[in-house]
Order: structure tokens, then sequence, then C-alpha cells
């Protein structure tokens, strides 16, 4: 009896990890934030609730950043051709990575 108890608890507790591991983290809000990639200054983008991303002018990427996504416990920074140009996970009030390329450090806040 205890057995089938503690088979039933463990069962439980399984599934209730699975969804935990697999939740999506949730949509930015829209608005405009910072953006430091590596040690170039910050500057401004504008992010969209449909995932659209806008750099300002003076923004030194070194690429077009036009989209974002969630992943499965962060976002992803995409160029204007598809490709994912930085993965980036919620750290305090900031979004925080590294660019897929080179490594540099990505830090996305408002």
């Amino acid at each position: 009896m205890n057995k089938s108890r503690f088979l039933a608890l463990s069962f439980v507790l399984a599934f209730t990890g699975f969804g935990t591991a697999y939740a999506q983290a949730p949509a930015l809000a829209a608005g405009t934030y910072k953006l430091a990639v590596g040690s170039k200054a910050p500057c401004d983008v504008t992010i969209t609730a449909e995932g659209s991303l806008t750099q300002a002018a003076d923004c030194s990427t070194g690429t077009n950043i036009t989209k974002w996504t969630t992943t499965g416990s962060g976002y992803e920074l995409l160029t204007a051709s598809g490709e994912t140009f930085a993965l980036l996970k919620p750290h305090g009030e900031t979004l925080e990575g590294a660019t897929i390329a080179d490594q540099h450090k990505v830090v996305l806040s408002h």
C-alpha cells in the first residue's frame, strides 16, 4: 500500500517538474529598451508585442536585428535573414545572454 502511494507521488512530482522545465518565457512587453552588445555602448531598441525589433540609427550591434521570439527558457534575437543573433535569459530586471557567433555578452534592459 505504501509502495503504491510512493509511486503515485513520484509520478505527480515528475510531471510537475516536466511542466516547469518546458514552460515558455512570457512575451516581452512592447516598448523601448537598451541593448548592449560586448563592450559597445548601449543603444535604444523598440520592441513590439508581435515580435519585431527596431534598432536606433546609432545602434552598432554589428548586424541588423529585426525580430525576437520566446524560447523554452528565454528569448532569441533574430537577424533580418532569420539567423539567431543571441540567446537571452531573464536575470533579475534584465535579460542577459551571449551572441551566437562570437559569445559577446548581450544585455537587454528597460
